[in-house]
């Protein structure tokens, strides 16, 4: 006996139960190009419900508008819920919108992966204009980005999935991000909706809407987005995979972690076979020595440009976060791979460089920046004015402790010491320890005269924890330890709220992927530095909120040049909320997600495994001019998967999907995803890791 039933309601509706307890009622409705766009959609009705043992069928229509929509599920293995399509035929051009509209007074959690994570609160930057939802109906014309509900195009979401997690109950629909003709071509991309109203609203449409409006970080690019897309039914029947969930958990983080297995076993996408490791490793390796070193600086260019018209920019050399340390410590792991001993030079060069001239004597804390022209360290990176309160980086400072402390590690299990590198780090952190706040957190920004935090809001302070937890694995003192278990007792309600924001300065504190790193790597370290257990439960935990960022099927990509290479998304990871493209840093998780699947023996983390490696496998350029630009092992930060930030163009002007542009930070994010221990497995069992 089933426990979701599905009864007739009224002439419009269907209502849904789980356990008998009402959880809201299902209607279609249809919209024609010119019927008032959004106000006046038609309203169809529910001709009839089909309920037999394993497959309930229900079939709405408008009969003036000639129009049959079917939706044929059958339940899941999992009991979660149910499987199945969504199919509508009649004439003319239409988006098919399928509403599920939840009982009034359930307040729960919107949560749409990789676009909506509860209300997109995050921060109180003045420049948060990333989507983000209001629960009253109030327009407020100077701010679009508050609306009391989003309608995108499906692929906006990691998972092609929309839902509302509340104490009552998990109510989730989805499916594929385009919807077919019975002979296999695509009719159009499908959407996705969410609200914050009372009642909550959750919207699965063959064809889609963008409203308020199609979402950009950058304003104004957007030229080849549609605010629309209708399916032709002229053309024939057309049918989408459709999936429905209906459950009740113990907690809003267990409920997300359960939607995101499930929706992710529907998927059966694979991702290219792009060559080996050893490979990959070589030509990326190699491009960041040949196009991205500078020797006179002793670091890395942040930006290697296709158009040689276009200049290095010698004003900004970032000591972490977008080159730096983030790139010389897997080019360091690299070198030692591959029996390179020029690239594990250039690494020491960079390391000892930062180690011994970037603290800065007033404040105590790491620069974040060269510039070349002046010859002056500073903290004025390329993001400085995209700071609330600008200062010292939490994030970037963190960073450089942390890979400090890695290298340091590294080369002393080889018999070489390199006490500068140990003792810049340790100098710094000592000065951060002193100023962590008493309810554990470390700063956003710091002042750049007396270290003191400046902005203890977000999660970028995060990024010292994993470097407490080196250096208490170093030194075994346990006042570091004590620093480490601080900071995570406080960070730890973000993740356990699933709702982690404030890392990088370039998202204005929406929620984004790149701080849950911080808490991935913490985990790890303090679990393998202590054995308890607490810390191995935080890593799977921090695993499975980046999960939700890390694509789990393949988009159809409508923009070249990924459409041209059949470019795959899954195994990638978006960004943030603010920036909608898929970057390279959740390729550096590998090694952790390695750990975790050989810690439980879980399928699901051994397949996001494979999943991750294969995709970082095919970002990087095979050969000059692959993805259209560029030399031979470079990495650009940028795969746009959906209908925003298409801002880079081809010379004729027509957009392009990727950005035509190498970036260090990229190159060394992707590389820390292919050396160490993953390099070390795939040697060992090469068809378990790369199995065809």
């Amino acid at each position: 006996m089933r426990d979701i039933k599905i009864n007739k309601k009224s002439g419009e509706s269907a209502a849904i139960a789980l356990k008998d307890k009402l959880a809201g009622e299902l209607r279609v409705y249809l919209y024609r190009p010119g019927n008032d766009f959004f106000n006046n959609p038609f309203v169809c009705q529910l001709h009839r419900i089909e309920d037999k043992e394993d497959t309930v069928e229900l079939v709405w229509v408008r009969d003036d508008e000639e129009l049959i929509v079917k939706l044929v599920l059958q339940q899941n293995s999992d009991s979660d819920g149910f499987v199945g399509t969504l199919s509508a035929e009649g004439k003319g051009c239409a988006v098919i919108k399928l509403v599920w509209e939840l009982p009034a007074d359930v307040k729960g959690f919107p949560f749409m992966p990789a676009f909506m994570y509860g209300f997109n609160k995050g921060g109180k930057s003045p420049w948060a204009t990333y989507p983000q939802l209001r629960s009253d109906s109030k327009v407020d014309f100077g701010k679009p980005w508050l609306a009391d509900e989003w309608l995108v195009r499906a692929d906006r979401s990691s998972h092609c999935l929309t839902s509302i997690i509340s104490d009552e109950f998990t109510a989730a629909v989805g499916g594929r991000d385009v919807c077919r003709f019975t002979n296999g071509s695509i009719a159009e991309k499908n959407g996705l909706g969410i609200s914050g109203t009372n009642p909550h609203r959750l919207t699965f449409s063959l064809g889609f809407f963008n409203v308020p409006y199609t979402y950009s970080t950058i304003l104004g690019r957007n030229f080849i987005s549609r605010p629309e897309g209708y399916v032709n039914l002229d053309e024939g029947r057309v049918e989408s995979d459709f999936f429905l969930f209906l459950f009740k958990e113990r907690s809003r983080f267990s409920a997300a972690s359960r939607l995101l297995r499930n929706s992710y076993n529907l998927f059966d996408d694979k991702v290219n076979d792009a060559g080996g490791i050893e490979e990959a490793v070589d030509a990326i390796s190699q491009a960041i020595i040949d196009y991205a070193y500078c020797d006179e600086v002793r670091n890395f260019y942040c930006n290697v440009f296709n158009d040689s018209r276009i200049n290095h920019n010698i004003y900004n050399f970032p000591t972490g976060w977008t080159g730096g340390l983030r790139t010389a410590y897997p080019l360091l792991l690299a070198g030692y791979a591959m029996n390179r001993t020029d690239w594990i030079s250039c690494a020491r060069n960079v390391y000892s460089n930062i180690a011994d001239n970037a603290i800065s004597p007033k404040s105590g804390l790491f620069y974040e920046n060269y510039n070349q022209e002046t010859d002056e360290w500073n903290t004025k990176g390329w993001w400085y004015g995209a700071m609330e309160k600008p200062g010292h980086s939490g994030y970037i400072n963190g960073h450089i402790c942390h890979y400090l402390l890695l290298g340091y590690i590294y080369e002393n299990q080889r018999g070489n010491e390199y006490n500068n590198w140990l003792k810049a780090a340790k100098e710094v952190l000592d000065k951060v320890a002193a100023e962590q706040w008493s309810d554990g957190r470390f700063g956003y920004s710091y002042d750049e005269q007396t270290g003191k935090i400046l902005d203890g809001e977000g999660f970028a302070g995060c990024w010292f924890t994993p470097a407490f937890a080196s250096l208490y694995a170093i030194t075994k003192d346990k006042k570091y330890l004590n620093v480490a278990k601080k900071a995570m007792n406080f960070y730890r309600r973000f993740v356990k709220d699933f709702h982690v924001w404030g890392c990088p300065h370039d998202i204005f504190k929406s929620p984004d992927e790149e701080g849950i790193l911080a808490w991935i790597e913490a985990s790890k370290i303090l679990y393998q530095a202590t054995n308890d257990k607490r810390f191995s439960d935080d890593l799977i935990m921090g695993l499975e909120y980046e999960f939700s960022w890390k694509f789990a099927y393949n988009v159809v990509n409508e923009v070249e040049p990924l459409k041209s290479l059949d470019w795959c998304s899954k195994g990638g990871s978006v960004t943030s909320v603010n920036n909608s493209h898929i970057h390279p840093m959740g390729s550096a998780t590998v090694n952790s997600i390695l750990y975790a699947a050989q810690v439980t023996d879980d399928e699901y983390f051994w397949s996001r495994l494979r999943d991750t490696v294969r995709w970082t496998l095919t970002i990087y350029l095979h050969y000059d001019g692959h993805y259209g630009w560029g030399k031979r092992g470079l990495i650009n930060e940028r795969f746009c998967y959906t209908d925003s930030l298409l801002l880079e163009r081809f010379p004729d002007g027509s957009p392009a999907s990727t950005w035509f542009a190498g970036h260090s930070w990229a190159s060394g994010a992707a590389l820390e995803g292919l050396v160490g221990e993953i390099f070390e497995f795939h040697r060992e069992k090469p068809v378990l890791l790369l199995q065809k």
